[in-house]
């Protein structure tokens, strides 16, 4: 056999290898799909894996349900939360970001260290002394008290100081000989030269929004205000349970922000052939 036989066949196995991990990946998502559309009296009848992957017939029943029982306003309020976030998170973590590239002492490399650390400790342990802070300032059941907690974000501050350390001290110091202060070379310079960890910051702030569920069932009491996550587990009582309407929600709920990653994926790509120093 020969050596340039063996490396197709090597390409191949790799091809054909690589198509059954994606569909390995694909079933969990296929099942929801499955699950979403399918008739209730079905899903319920179900007896083998084939019926469970292959439905017999196809139903809306779940997401008219959902509709009914006011799942689109959750979703509303989920959106507003992360559009919230992602803007003034990236405003709040590109600033902190730049101050401990521009101002590089002892103390702020102290300061980043616990901002590194922040990120480590899951949010959920502070959510609790939390929440009397807030109805004591009177921000509970709106928006305001979804977002403001998620604004300062370890992650994203550590993604965005790494992009910034990047951008060539080159240009930087020319701009200062040209009279440019610490805020115009923040706008002009490091934020265009940082496009993709930006982008990539922006999406690590909106799943962290959209994938909340502890603290909006804490601090949103009102039934109108609540987000998608916690309308979703609302669905399962003590008495009954809708098992087909929480399907379809889910599935709404993991829709939205896979189009985006797929959205942000093409402009992640198309910034970075484009920056001028990636």
């Amino acid at each position: 056999m020969t050596a340039l036989a063996r490396k197709r066949i090597r390409r191949y196995g790799l091809t054909v290898l690589g198509v059954l991990s994606g569909l390995v990946f694909l079933v969990p998502v296929w099942w929801l799909v499955v699950a979403a559309f399918r008739d209730p009296t079905e899903a319920l009848s179900s007896t083998s894996v084939l019926d469970t992957l292959i439905p017999r017939s196809f139903s809306f029943a779940g997401f008219r349900s959902a509709i009914e029982d006011g799942y689109l306003r959750a979703v509303g309020v989920s959106l507003a939360a992360a559009a919230g976030t992602v803007v003034g998170g990236l405003a709040v973590s590109s600033l902190a970001a730049y101050g401990f590239v521009a101002v590089r002492t002892r103390l702020s490399r102290v300061l980043f260290v616990v901002v590194v650390a922040s990120f480590l400790l899951p949010f959920e342990t502070l959510s609790v002394p939390l929440v009397p802070v807030f109805s004591r300032l009177g921000l509970s059941d709106g928006l305001p008290a979804l977002i403001l907690p998620a604004l300062g974000n370890g992650l994203a501050v550590f993604n965005l100081r790494q992009a910034f350390l990047s951008v060539p001290l080159e240009l930087a110091e020319a701009q200062h000989m040209d009279g440019a202060g610490h805020l115009r070379r923040f706008w002009h310079l490091y934020l265009p030269l940082s496009r993709p960890a930006l982008i990539g910051s922006g999406m690590i702030l909106f799943v962290s929004q959209w994938d909340s569920y502890l603290w909006p069932l804490l601090i949103i009491s009102d039934n109108h205000n609540v987000t998608a996550s916690v309308a979703i587990a609302s669905n399962f009582g003590p008495l009954s349970s809708h098992t087909q309407r929480a399907f379809a929600e889910v599935l709404v709920l993991v829709v939205i922000p896979a189009v985006l990653l797929l959205f942000t994926q093409r402009r992640l790509i198309a910034s970075s052939s484009t920056s001028g120093i990636r």
